[in-house]
């Protein structure tokens, strides 16, 4: 334990969780002011809203915390210890966000006569330090030393000359930073030091915004930890203040968050290999309704046909007498099944796999707007700048079948009388890869009922998650809206990136010595 504990020890420090209310931790000198050892504070329930030792008000101290209205609060209130009996505190309480939860740190000092008369004489000295004391802050207005805390608790001083100073720091910074605690003190640069280059600019800069604005210094990123040869994710979280003659004074924790960043990675990393089996399957499906359309017309339709031509003949070459014109009629209803069987196989064969797909997207979406129309009565009108838009196979498939899926929730839910569909390819500079990033848009639009809120978060509407899924596999987007209040319709809008083109060698050339600064 270092001096700085030592010195503080009347001072004690717990830990409670944000949501339950539960003690998660307690110092030795809690424990003590207290009289419950720490695996019997970690089972006391709370009572009535506060945590279980608590018999005066802390609800008020608490609530500016969790709205970020305060960054941290001091106030008074009444502890019970395990004999029942009650004495006053003064409290400072801390609120820290970890990435599973989120933790109150609550300081506590009994309130005596003799602690009275030090908070009177250590106000005094206040007023009077100057940075050449500042060492002394760390000391004197501990947040606390917390052994076995779940992470490492620091006090970080940046002086008003820009010297930095680590007053004091927990026990834990070996077990997180790998670094014996005198080391760190002697020399605060070793923090900068274990940080990823990629990632000391995050550091530099929400240091930098806290110390402008004293919000909460908030920051998460990777150290290279020497004795474990190993990268850790670290989350750091700090209260700043600032103090007349010393400077802005940090007060946090730093948690080590590798276990749930690795989590995330593997969550990451299976949401993207579910996505390449749906993609897989999605396409695959796609196939085999290529397959089939091509089996049916070629085997079942050319069996038709030869029933059709069979048929035909027989008609010719039946005599009208007697019992030859029921049987020429039964030829004839035959015949006229055999009709309607060819055009059934077309119309599966066409919904399938539309032939029109062979002549690109934009031919696919007039096409199949004029058979909307022909079948519903309602105008589809399409408009495209391009005469055709260039796209591999499978997006156009997936654009194809979204658009079927937009005009078939037309026909059962909008009651539309006209139906507006807009498809385009748009391009732009990336800046950052100085390549023409191009996209294409899709938007149909009705003047139907309009979609409501209810049907929007269905869980159950597979027709728009069905959409949002084929849309999502090619690392597009798709929404679907109402009309603004007054109006009416559906708008069903998606835009999809296509591959970046490289812009040629002269027209990069260009762009560049555009952005050059000119003298």
């Amino acid at each position: 334990m270092s001096n700085s504990t030592s010195s503080n020890s009347n001072a004690g420090v717990y830990l409670i969780d944000a949501d339950t209310l539960r003690c998660e931790y307690a110092n030795r000198t809690a424990q003590f002011d207290l009289q419950y050892s720490m695996a019997e504070l970690r089972e006391l329930m709370p009572r009535d809203g506060e945590p279980a030792f608590v018999t005066g008000s802390l609800l008020p101290l608490l609530a500016p915390l969790l709205a970020d209205e305060e960054q941290e609060i001091e106030g008074e209130t009444s502890f019970r210890r395990k004999n029942g009996a009650t004495f006053p505190v003064s409290v400072r309480l801390l609120l820290w966000r970890g990435p599973d939860k989120s933790l109150f740190i609550i300081i506590a000092r009994e309130i005596t006569g003799e602690i009275r008369t030090l908070r009177k004489r250590d106000e005094e000295q206040l007023e009077g330090r100057t940075a050449a004391t500042s060492t002394g802050i760390g000391e004197a207005q501990p947040l606390a030393i917390v052994a076995n805390s779940p992470g490492m608790v620091f006090q970080y001083i940046q002086g008003e000359d820009g010297g930095h100073f680590i007053p004091f720091i927990s026990d834990q910074c070996i077990n997180v930073l790998g670094i014996e605690v005198e080391r760190l003190k002697a020399d605060p640069a070793l923090l900068l030091d274990l940080v990823l280059p990629e990632d000391r600019e995050s550091l530099r800069s929400s240091k930098a915004q806290s110390a402008a604005s004293l919000a909460i210094w908030n920051w998460e990123g990777r150290l290279w930890i020497e004795s474990y040869g190993d990268v850790k994710w670290v989350s750091l979280r700090a209260s700043p203040r600032r103090e007349k003659g010393v400077g802005v004074i940090w007060e946090g924790i730093i948690i080590n968050v590798t276990q749930s960043r690795l989590r995330e990675k593997e969550l990451k990393e299976s949401h993207k290999r579910l996505k390449e089996m749906s993609a897989h399957a999605m396409a695959a499906r796609e196939h085999e309704r290529i397959r089939i359309a091509q089996e049916i017309h070629d085997d079942l339709g050319g069996n038709l046909t030869a029933i059709k031509i069979d048929l035909d003949w027989l008609a010719r070459h039946i005599g009208s007498g007697g019992d030859n014109l029921l049987l020429l009629a039964k030829v004839r209803t035959v015949s006229q099944m055999v009709d309607r069987t060819m055009h059934s196989i077309q119309r599966i064969s066409r919904d399938l796999r539309p032939g029109i797909m062979d002549f690109g997207i934009v031919a696919a979406i007039e096409w199949e707007a004029k058979e909307f129309g022909k079948r519903l009565g309602v105008p589809c009108e399409v408009a495209c700048s391009q005469q055709d838009i260039d796209l591999e196979p499978d997006m156009a498939v997936a654009v194809f079948r979204i658009f079927q899926e937009a005009l078939t929730n037309i026909t059962k839910h909008a009651r539309a009388s006209r139906v507006w569909v807009r498809l385009e390819m748009t391009s732009g500079l990336n800046q950052k890869q100085g390549v023409n990033q191009k996209q294409l848009e899709m938007e149909v639009r009705d003047n139907g009922c309009g979609i409501s809120l209810t049907d929007l978060r269905k869980l159950d509407s597979f027709g728009i998650r069905g959409m949002v899924e084929r849309a999502s596999f090619l690392d597009g987007k798709l929404t679907v809206s109402r009309g603004q209040e007054g109006t009416l319709g559906t708008t069903v809008h998606l835009a999809i990136p296509l591959v970046p083109v490289p812009e040629p060698d002269i027209v990069r050339s260009v762009v560049m010595e555009l952005k050059a600064p000119r003298s």
